[in-house]
């Protein structure tokens, strides 16, 4: 009999996905109209803290106030949530915990089943979710009515609510979003099967349109309303990286965790997710109470959990509790790479006539700009000037200069920072170069690296992100003799002034999948003097990876953004997730094509395909890892 609910239990999870990836519930007023549901609650306030927690207890719990007003979920595949509650999950939680972190995509609902069975339970549950579609007039709605579902019903402690609304203007009561609102219709059958009746539950919201201070009352308050009451428990619920494929989601979700176990709240809206204002709350309420023993109980993706044979569109959870604990710094630095970006020829044409100067990154960009963030930073290779006109001597089709206005599209579409140290940064003379550098600067783009130059003005920039540093280097080769003294230098210099070094080479053959002795010795040069690692660029070709010393090596991205379309190889590349830690690093491997300007991520047998070409250049003991998509190296 077990075959077939589990059968069952699949058929349904890729019907949710088909269905948009959500399974949504229509909520049904019940006993009053809509215009009512807006009203203020019935119930006589306690405007005290400590006087709502006086009563006398009920089946080992505090007994809690009830509202009188009793709102309806319509009943939808109870066979679904009696599924997840039959599976098990080997979820250890503290019994201190004080919050619980789950997603509200019912992909992953055995596992939100497992994680709530495992939390403590409580006399009151505040479940603080998304507005998704932003229909509250305040910062933060709450809900003074009870709500019955399939798995029973979920009441409500008014008192709770007004002291809530009394305390801060961010704070207003709105029964009816919770209509409408996904991740509350998800729960809500769960939270009810979980910890019952005789617990009191507090739907809370929070507005993407939240400012930082308005975040910060929240989280004051609701810390307060924890720590006033030991039986109380955080549910909070957020999805995390949209849109995505599982690999990129998965390299997303490096910083998510760092972030999650730093309980670093400033830097929720550098994760890449459905809600920053409730994983900011969340995070800084679990400061307040330092609660920095953070357990990360599982981190899943939809299309793995579905075993789904697309390779799109996924979205990806953690489940997390946080207890009692010193609260640890974050230490990872995420950094993804570019290959050679050209913006002249027949890409400015394609661009014009398109009408959008950021006609190359419309495909790589991904649904709302998705791809372009979840890192700490994206670098690149900028192949030429910045620059407002053409200086002698004219090279012909590869004099390369990018006008102006290029360099605010940069900044806007995500660029972090980009090298000058090519082959083509002086095409319109040493002033196009000083130009280049004062516009992107200008533009908010940082600029490191020069056509001729190894001294460490000209090649040094650090980035700052999270509190972490990391230095990075821009030389270049090809047609100019490295400096060795002078980048040994810069290479001194860089540590001093930041945690992690990276060297971003402009080097090599045209037109080679491997690199020359001449590549590889430079590169092992680099790592003695003790660099994290090499990433280089110029081939316009993919070339081979390697590990040296535990620090990872890319010889070539190849092209990123280019007109060669010509040959088949000059329209493929790789970019480069680079995970940088005090224990390791990772790379994560994105091989991509190119059409008519615009690069794409492969997906599938294509990617695979790739893949394998990369681990058949490469070396042999490799092979398993970079077929993987993932390098992962321990110091």
């Amino acid at each position: 009999m077990k075959k077939y609910y589990w059968l069952l239990f699949t058929i349904t999870l890729l019907l949710a996905i088909g269905a948009g990836s959500f399974l949504s519930y229509k909520l049904l007023a019940v006993g009053r109209s809509a215009d009512t549901q807006n009203a203020e609650p019935n119930n006589s306030v306690n405007s005290g803290l400590s006087g709502a927690f006086s009563d006398l207890t009920k089946n080992g719990h505090q007994a809690q106030p009830l509202s009188g007003l009793t709102l309806d979920l319509e009943p939808a595949s109870p066979e679904f949530l009696d599924l997840a509650f039959k599976s098990t999950r080997d979820y250890l939680v503290d019994p201190e915990s004080r919050i619980i972190l789950i997603p509200h995509h019912l992909v992953a609902a055995r596992e939100i089943a497992n994680l709530l069975q495992a939390a403590p339970k409580a006399n009151v549950i505040y479940l603080l979710m998304p507005d998704h579609f932003p229909q509250s007039k305040t910062c933060s709605a709450v809900s003074d009515a009870n709500w019955s579902t399939f798995a029973g019903n979920l009441n409500s402690n008014p008192d709770t609510v007004a002291r809530l609304t009394s305390a801060s203007p961010v704070f207003g009561i709105d029964n009816n979003l919770f209509n409408n609102e996904i991740s509350f219709g998800a729960l809500a059958p769960y939270i009810a099967k979980t910890f019952g009746e005789d617990s009191r539950v507090v739907p809370i919201t929070i507005s993407l349109g939240c400012t930082q201070d308005e975040r910060n009352q929240i989280a004051d308050i609701l810390a307060k309303e924890l720590q006033q009451n030991p039986e109380a428990l955080l549910v909070s619920t957020v999805d995390f990286s949209h849109y995505q494929t599982n690999e990129v989601a998965d390299f997303h979700d490096e910083l998510a965790a760092d972030v999650i176990l730093g309980l670093a709240d400033l830097e929720a809206d550098k994760v890449e997710l459905d809600s920053p204002g409730v994983l900011a709350v969340t995070l800084k309420i679990a400061r307040i109470m330092q609660l920095g023993n953070v357990n990360i109980n599982d981190h899943t993706n939809s299309l793995a959990l579905a075993k789904a044979m697309v390779s799109q569109e996924s979205t990806s959870h953690f489940f997390v509790s946080f207890s009692p604990g010193q609260i640890t710094q974050q230490e990872k630095l995420t950094l993804l790479f570019f290959g050679d970006i050209m913006l002249d020829r027949n890409v400015s044409a394609r661009s014009k006539k398109s009408g959008d100067l950021a006609y190359p990154f419309a495909k790589i960009k991904g649904a709302e700009n998705r791809f372009m963030y979840g890192q700490d930073a994206i670098i690149a290779n900028l192949e030429g000037p910045v620059t407002s006109r053409r200086l002698a001597p004219d090279k012909g089709e590869v004099d390369f200069m990018f006008e102006p206005a290029i360099a605010p599209m940069l900044k806007t579409i995500g660029i972090t920072a980009v090298s000058q140290a090519n082959n083509h940064t002086l095409d319109q003379g040493r002033a196009g170069a000083e130009e280049s550098r004062k516009l992107l600067t200008e533009a908010g783009v940082i600029t490191f690296g020069d056509q001729v130059k190894d001294d460490t003005a000209s090649s040094l920039a650090v980035i700052e992100s999270r509190g972490q540093k990391v230095a990075l280097l821009g030389f270049n080769n090809t047609d100019n003799p490295l400096n060795k003294a002078d980048a040994e230098t810069a290479i001194k210099i860089a540590y001093e002034q930041a945690r992690y070094v990276v060297v971003y080479m402009h080097w090599g053959n045209e037109y080679q999948s491997n690199p020359s002795m001449a590549q590889v010795e430079l590169a092992h040069w680099f790592i003695d003097l003790g660099v994290d690692a090499v990433i280089g660029g110029h081939p316009h070709w993919m070339q081979s990876v390697e590990v040296y010393k535990n620090r990872p090596i890319v010889y070539s991205l190849g092209n990123f953004i280019f007109d060669q379309d010509w040959s088949v190889e000059t329209n493929y590349g790789l970019l480069a997730g680079l995970v940088l830690s005090p224990d390791g690093s990772d790379v994560h491997l994105f091989p991509i094509q190119i059409k008519q300007s615009q690069p794409h991520l492969l997906t599938g047998a294509d990617r695979q395909t790739r893949l394998n070409r990369l681990a058949n250049i490469s070396d042999s003991n490799l092979s398993d890892q970079i077929k993987s998509g993932i390098l992962s190296i321990t110091y």
